[in-house]
């Protein structure tokens, strides 16, 4: 994806991904956005940012981490949400081969899918959102986030100001 079109946030709080969360929430309703790819090391918090996102576009069930089943899906009216993780994936190219592949056929779906660097041969997100540690290891709750759009026209960055 294009350096251009990209957003990146310093030091930012779960509280303030929660902003964002609510700002592509609109561009997720609005079936814009459809496939979310998540990086980053271990313990920089996709699978929280992942949470946030899920509560912010009406998911209140039990949101689990994916990171042994590989998927996990959640139904809303409009949508089949799925939550995949390729971290314990064994070769690149395995999730072509079955019920992780078959998701990018379906329709009305929504996927967040986390350590695609594992995987080759990916269709292209529409945003992929970079987390890291960063210098903030010693500050909890504290990430640099980056968030890559797929069509520079959604990276509008007046939408994407985060209270001061």
């Amino acid at each position: 994806m294009d350096e251009k079109n990209k957003l990146v946030y310093k030091g930012i709080k779960e509280s303030e991904f929660a902003v964002l969360a609510t700002k592509l929430r609109l561009l997720i309703e609005s079936d814009t956005l459809n496939y979310f790819y998540f990086s980053g090391e271990i313990g920089s918090g996709k699978t929280s940012y992942i949470r946030i996102l899920l509560k912010h576009i009406g998911i209140n069930e039990n949101i689990k981490s994916p990171s042994f089943n590989m998927v996990e899906y959640y139904e809303t009216e409009r949508k089949t949400i799925y939550h995949v993780d390729l971290f314990r994936m064994g070769s690149p190219t395995a999730w072509q081969d079955g019920e992780i592949g078959s998701l990018f056929e379906e329709e009305n779906t929504l996927i967040f899918l986390e350590w695609p660097e594992k995987a080759k041969g990916l269709p292209t997100p529409d945003a992929r959102l970079e987390i890291s540690l960063g210098g903030h290891h010693i500050e909890k709750n504290k990430r640099d986030l980056s968030i890559f759009f797929k069509r520079p026209e959604l990276m509008d960055n007046r939408n994407f100001l985060l209270p001061k």
